[in-house]
């Protein structure tokens, strides 16, 4: 079975068809077809059913915020079922509408998630309730709320919920949850998924979407039974079980896990955002009787010896203040936190050696492995650029030597090198872009360094004005709106955004040309 199905329909134009089957009734093609407000309108939909669970648990802890989000998430589930009936998906999709479609959804679904925060009063601009969804659903994990205990426990299991949904991915709910996605749906993975490259495990894309999600629902269950036997109540353990595996990093406390001061909490958590920052797609194979992939992979070899030698030279350079067991766990707990970029956080980083806080700058944007939650350049292309660099270098001794770009045992194509300089370029990019916009808005170096570093690698704490224990309060409100751009161009990997921005002259340009020909036709 082929993954995609071209089709010519004009010079330069490409088409990948989209559905399997057309649904069988007579009022489809009375819908207007639009892929990006189809799929929008499922992902608020979503968006609306997690704040009706979030009143639910409202209504349970006896909080007085329940009406508002009650009214929120029944408006989300209109209105995203209003856009969903009125549309349709199209008969041919345009390569470039699959990456437009996923910025559409995404943006979408950020503002559906800032309206709980306006409702109930905790936010009173738009701009700081759209920064804490942006950053929730993208799981970076900063935050503007002041103090979090403050505020009501439905909002903060939505806060909760709103990582959880962003951790997998919405764009691959809704590739499992709806049949008539089709072929169509593998090319919205691969422009969503974390990671250069998406991979179909099924022979049809529904069912690897279905499944992936199963692992991920089935480690949130786990892992929150392993915080609740650790100690944490029920409302807790759900909690942080949604913001552990999404490597989000929310809690509903200021002093994030360190609040409950339980070592047997903290290493729980430091096995499950180590796997967490995991490819899932090697864990369904594991699950399958196939080690193999795994135990051989590189990839997750390079992670392992990451965090391994991270928390060893943190343990050395870190805390003056701690030793013995407590300064290795806080050294393995921070570093697996920001690895995984879940950036949970039991210890203030930004007051160790600045040898330790040099490393951990360095490593904010890295990130752990292809196919996980986690943000981030990823572990795979950094291998991928040591061996173009291995290849350059030897090539200033022999012009004419062939050598493959490879990761391990894997040969990459021309193509797909380029694709990753390319990434790691804009990405770099980005990165010091959004530096020295945040740095011209008056705060200090490193505090600009490590809120750009933090939020374009999705991680949540930075270091000085934006340190583990502060928030992005302190940041100006321009600021403030950069961190927003880093953390979705972080999360869906940058071309998603800069094509959708390309597209954007387009309607306006159909529009033209229709008038154009109006007034020839008059003539």
């Amino acid at each position: 079975m082929n993954l995609v199905r071209k089709s010519s329909v004009g010079p330069g134009a490409i088409r990948i068809s989209a559905l399997t089957q057309k649904p069988s009734y007579s009022g489809w093609h009375d819908r207007f077809a639009h892929l990006p407000i189809h799929v929008a309108g499922i992902t608020i939909f979503v968006a609306g059913i997690g704040i009706l669970i979030s009143t639910l648990v409202e209504l349970l802890e006896g909080g007085d915020q329940a009406l508002p989000l009650l009214l929120s998430g029944i408006g989300a589930v209109v209105v995203g079922l209003v856009l969903y009936i009125v549309t349709r998906l199209p008969e041919q999709i345009q390569l470039l509408d699959i990456f437009v479609t996923v910025s559409v959804a995404w943006l979408a679904l950020a503002c559906a998630g800032a309206v709980p925060y306006m409702a109930t009063g905790t936010l009173s601009s738009f701009d700081d309730a759209l920064f804490e969804a942006v950053s929730g659903f993208t799981t970076t994990g900063a935050t503007v709320l002041r103090p979090i205990e403050g505020t009501s426990r439905g909002l903060l299991f939505w806060r909760a919920i709103t990582q959880w949904i962003g951790g997998m991915g919405v764009i691959v709910l809704v590739v499992a949850v709806l049949p008539t996605m089709g072929t169509g749906g593998f090319g919205l993975i691969e422009a969503e998924a974390p990671g250069p490259a998406g991979e179909r495990l099924t022979p049809r894309v529904r069912y690897t979407a279905a499944r992936l999600w199963g692992i991920y629902i089935g480690f949130t269950i786990v892992l929150a039974a392993a915080y609740a036997l650790a100690g944490m109540d029920l409302y807790d353990s759900l909690a942080h079980s949604f913001t552990t595996v999404s490597t989000g990093g929310f809690s509903p406390y200021n002093a994030s896990l360190g609040h409950f001061e339980s070592a047997a909490i903290e290493w729980i958590a430091i096995v499950a955002m180590f796997l967490a920052g995991g490819s899932f797609t090697l864990y369904l194979r594991l699950l399958r009787g196939q080690p193999g992939p795994l135990l051989s992979s590189i990839e997750f070899r390079l992670y392992f010896i990451f965090v391994v030698g991270m928390s060893a030279a943190l343990h050395l350079t870190g805390d003056p203040l701690t030793s013995g067991h407590v300064s290795i766990r806080d050294a393995a707990f921070t570093t697996t936190s920001l690895v995984s970029t879940t950036g949970f956080g039991t210890a203030d980083f930004a007051q160790w050696s600045d040898a330790a806080q040099a490393m951990i700058l360095l490593s904010l944007p890295i990130g752990a492995m292809a196919g996980s939650t986690a943000g981030g350049v990823k572990l795979v292309r950094v291998i991928a650029v040591a061996s173009f660099a291995h290849r350059a270098t030897l090539r200033q001794l022999h012009p004419r030597l062939v050598r493959p770009v490879r990761i391990g045992g894997n040969v990459l194509d021309e193509t797909t090198t380029n694709k990753v300089l390319g990434f790691l370029v804009l990405a770099l990019a980005s990165f010091g872009g959004g530096a020295f916009v945040i740095a011209l808005t008056g705060v200090d170096l490193v505090t600009a360094l490590s809120a750009s570093a933090t939020t374009f690698g999705n991680v949540g704490p930075g270091l000085n004005e934006v340190g583990p224990t502060s928030d992005f309060l302190t940041l100006p409100r321009l600021a403030r709106w950069v961190a927003m751009v880093n953390m979705l161009l972080g999360r869906l990997e940058i071309y998603p955004i800069l094509l959708a921005l390309a597209a954007l002259p387009q309607p306006w340009r159909r529009i033209r040309g229709l008038l154009n020909r109006h007034k020839s036709s008059t003539h």
